[in-house]
């Protein structure tokens, strides 16, 4: 039978691990935790992994800080190999055996790119010093700062260089497993396509550097109009899409009115240019039982916006 560990990295090298069992383990700073966390950003029980359905499934015990599986704040999420918690400072790898821990803080240097790769360099110059109690504290502090950095750079692998939501690829991953969860729990789960109108003709009178800029606040704006369990993120070119979990067809049409409403009016009163956006919805499991058809019909379903005279939101009518 295959095993999974639950490894607590420390400056590349494993501090701890859990072997995991098809139970349930509980991660935090108590002492009657599975595995026990110190600092006090850990709350006493922060999270906890349960074996379900044959997978392992992280689920956030509503805690003061939140966990984050590969910069992505989470409620519930199923486990990958490979998969990086956060919580608090304290980094922790989702491990099937397969990964090479003498090779972790190599791979972590590659992703991580020069400034904390120069960090890591501070690193060894004061592991050979600490003999020397006065450089115990700077050793501390910098320890602290790139924890801090990886799981801020966790988040940066994962986002669109130009808006700051997700990229397309991580967007894949994400609106995959949501759908796996919705068929699992028999929920609802709706896709909206938005996309700002006649961005040709802002590139052209404004300039492609002014149009990533509204295209940035656009981003911005959808984010801030929905809840933190939503995921937000490029699809590609102008196009936002958003992933809405448990929600049905009209709840969604509703989300996509108040984002067409929002963008509208602020961004003419924080650009000075009213922008528009066109969005189309689509819902499982009417429109479909696999995500290409879901994306699909969301797609259609803004051409129909578009066709219909754009600043609209449509549901797909086949």
């Amino acid at each position: 039978m295959k095993t999974y560990w639950l490894l607590l990295l420390d400056c590349g090298k494993v501090a701890k691990q859990l072997l995991l069992s098809k139970g349930r383990c509980v991660i935090g700073r108590a002492e009657d935790t599975d595995l026990t966390l110190s600092n006090n950003d850990v709350s006493r029980h922060h999270a906890a992994v349960t074996f379900e359905k044959g997978r392992y499934v992280i689920e956030d015990l509503t805690s003061t800080n939140g966990t984050f599986v590969n910069g992505r704040e989470i409620e519930q999420h199923v486990l990958d190999p490979g998969d990086e918690i956060s919580i608090g400072d304290h980094l922790i790898l989702f491990d099937d055996g397969t990964s090479s821990l003498f090779n972790i803080e190599e791979t972590e240097v590659k992703r991580r790119g020069k400034d904390t790769a120069i960090l890591s360099d501070k690193f060894t110059s004061l592991g050979r010093k600490l003999d020397d109690k006065s450089l115990r504290k700077e050793f501390e502090d910098i320890e602290r700062f790139v924890r801090k950095s990886r799981k801020r750079l966790a988040t940066l692998a994962n986002a669109d260089k130009v808006t700051g939501v997700f990229n397309r690829q991580y967007f894949d991953k994400i609106a995959a497993e949501e759908l796996e969860k919705a068929k699992a729990s028999q929920r609802h789960l709706s896709i909206l396509f938005v996309d700002l109108d006649h961005f040709k003709e802002i590139n052209d009178t404004y300039g492609h550097r002014i149009g990533d800029d509204m295209l940035r606040a656009v981003a911005w704006l959808v984010q801030k109009a929905c809840r933190k369990t939503d995921v937000v993120a490029r699809y590609g070119g102008e196009e936002i899409v958003v992933v809405l979990p448990d929600t049905i067809s009209e709840d969604a049409m509703s989300i996509g009115e108040e984002i067409r409403e929002i963008v509208a009016k602020q961004t003419e009163e924080r650009l000075g240019v009213s922008i528009t956006v066109s969005i189309g919805v689509a819902t499982y499991p009417e429109q479909g039982i696999s995500l290409s058809v879901i994306l699909e019909k969301a797609d259609k379903a803004l051409y129909q916006a578009k066709e219909k005279g754009r600043n609209r939101v449509c549901k797909y009518n086949g």
